[in-house]
């Protein structure tokens, strides 16, 4: 029950209100007002008015997205400080030499291509687009391991191997509940479309020298 003697919240905010509740310039909320991006009513005079409610939504839906951003760089972090250990242990001959720029551009594109898993695991929504970014790095390893004369059979177990450990970083203990299954099986289900992506960015060269 409302107690009479307290004053009660707005139901309707100004532009100016809304934005200072939110923290950011009024005209950065007029733009993502128009832009649709939060719901916004205009009176007969056309003046812009937020209800409370959906600020507090909006508010609460950035700082999820804020959470699982900060969760998926943590993610990558670790599972990239993996992939260097056990590269660290493998005989010398299994890694290919390479030149400094293009060990760059693959380990930027791993650290990308992590990020990418995470997400595609953890914004069902966006999938689609998620995948064709995984199938276009996957592509420019191909291409890139074709051009510097790293075999077909060494370009699937580098894959292979990427692909393990990055199934495994995402292990919390030694067992595997339902949750874990469907994240490795997500995973899993991207990893593929990337390799098939590795595999017809490999024989895009391999066609150019015949």
């Amino acid at each position: 029950m409302t107690n009479p003697l307290l004053p009660s919240e707005p139901t309707w905010l100004t532009l100016r209100e809304a934005s200072e509740l939110l923290g950011i310039h009024y005209s950065t909320l007029r733009t993502w007002a128009d832009d649709g991006q939060i719901p916004v009513f205009r009176t007969p005079g056309g003046h812009r008015r937020f209800r409370l409610a959906d600020v507090r939504a909006f508010l609460q839906e950035r700082a999820e997205q804020s959470t699982q951003s900060s969760n998926v760089e943590h993610a990558v972090e670790y599972a990239l400080t993996r992939v260097r250990r056990e590269i660290a242990k493998m005989p010398g001959e299994w890694r290919h030499e390479l030149d400094e720029s293009v060990r760059e551009a693959n380990r930027e594109r791993g650290r990308r291509l992590f990020a990418l898993a995470l997400n595609y695991v953890m914004r069902a929504e966006q999938r689609t687009e998620i995948l064709d970014d995984g199938r276009v790095l996957g592509r420019q390893y191909g291409i890139e391991a074709a051009r510097t004369g790293v075999s077909l059979t060494e370009t699937g177990r580098a894959v292979q191997f990427f692909r393990r450990q990055l199934l495994e970083s995402v292990r919390r203990d030694d067992t595997l509940d339902p949750a874990d299954m469907e994240i490795r099986g997500a995973i899993a289900q991207f990893l593929d479309e990337v390799l098939y992506a590795v595999l017809e960015g490999y024989e895009t060269v391999w066609d150019e020298g015949k």
